[in-house]
């Protein structure tokens, strides 16, 4: 399987054909661009899931779906509509900035907060990949990396917030390759990447915190010791201390 065949399985990969599915997972181990590709998908078809999940109906809905099939109510006005404005709108705006600024993780340079915020998010919620190490199982997760990142990452002290390190994988922040790490935070996951600011295409003075607001979480960005760190959370979380 070439690029090209990846492409054509992952807009129709729904249909179940496991041998294309077998041929398409190892181009993939093969291919950092498809992997990519792929990984941004995901992160939006579950940034899609999550956002209608989260919408909530108009009160009063089911009593007018009701009476109209009894034909005793006028259609509602899909401009004056409480379910778009105030639940399916900012997902789907959320949405699309993802498609915006992920679905093309080939060109797609790191150049604003909104675009390295999310790619990080597509990553944080893509639960079903596994953490390539556990914590328990590696005592210095910074020699992990650095044999297969060849570059050292600095862990911030989250030992006051009372985050306990659980694992971590490689990962990808737009097309440059990132060290992810995820905590635990009494039972809520919460996921750090790390990345050095040589690769993000804007300027992060080190006495700055930057927080982005995202349906669901929210993230902190900062750069210190020539890494950009970013750390995302879900918002039923406990709030996060000052960095």
């Amino acid at each position: 399987m070439d690029c090209h065949d990846f492409k054509e399985w992952l807009l129709s990969r729904d249909g179940g054909d496991a041998d294309m599915t077998r041929q398409a997972w190892a181009h993939r181990r093969d291919c950092p661009s498809c992997d990519r590709l792929y990984r941004a998908d995901e992160g939006v078809e579950q940034a899609l899931v999550a956002g209608i999940q989260a919408a909530k109906a108009p009160d009063g809905l089911a009593a007018r779906a009701r009476a109209r099939a009894s034909g005793s109510v006028e259609p509602i006005p899909v401009g004056r509509s409480p379910w778009f404005r105030r639940g399916l709108a900012p997902a789907v705006v959320f949405v699309m900035m993802v498609v915006v600024l992920v679905w093309n993780p080939f060109t797609n340079p790191l150049d604003s907060l909104d675009a390295i915020g999310n790619f990080a998010l597509a990553n944080h919620i893509r639960t079903d990949l596994p953490m390539a190490f556990k914590a328990a199982q590696t005592p210095d997760p910074q020699a992990w990396f650095l044999e297969r990142l060849n570059y050292r990452i600095v862990l911030p002290n989250f030992r006051e917030r009372g985050y306990i390190l659980r694992g971590g994988r490689e990962c990808t922040i737009g097309p440059h390759k990132a060290a992810y790490l995820l905590y635990d935070d009494h039972g809520q996951p919460v996921s750090l990447f790390i990345i050095p600011a040589s690769k993000v295409k804007m300027a992060l003075p080190e006495d700055r915190r930057y927080r982005i607001e995202a349906p669901g979480h929210h993230l902190d960005l900062w750069q210190a010791l020539g890494m950009v760190c970013i750390l995302v959370q879900d918002r039923n979380a406990r709030p996060s201390a000052a960095i």
